[in-house]
């Protein structure tokens, strides 16, 4: 099982596809760019890798379990 990471205002849904981070330090770097980071939640996604383009930011992760992180 991979694990990504995503911010938003709602936790991902279980078996849904969404686009990720591939760490946690990428996310946090750009959501303190975007001046979001005190309006989100950061979510630790595990799941199925179903397309990766090797950018910090380029996964796309088939839910299995969500969980927050600070």
């Amino acid at each position: 099982m991979a694990k990504a990471y995503r911010f938003d205002d709602r936790p991902p849904s279980t078996g849904s596809a969404v686009h990720a981070f591939r760490t946690l330090s990428a996310l946090k770097d750009f959501a303190s760019l975007q001046g979001s980071r005190g309006n989100y939640k950061f979510w630790e996604i595990d799941g199925t890798i179903v397309s990766d383009d090797g950018g910090p930011d380029g996964i796309t992760i088939r839910v299995s379990s969500v969980r927050e992180v600070r």
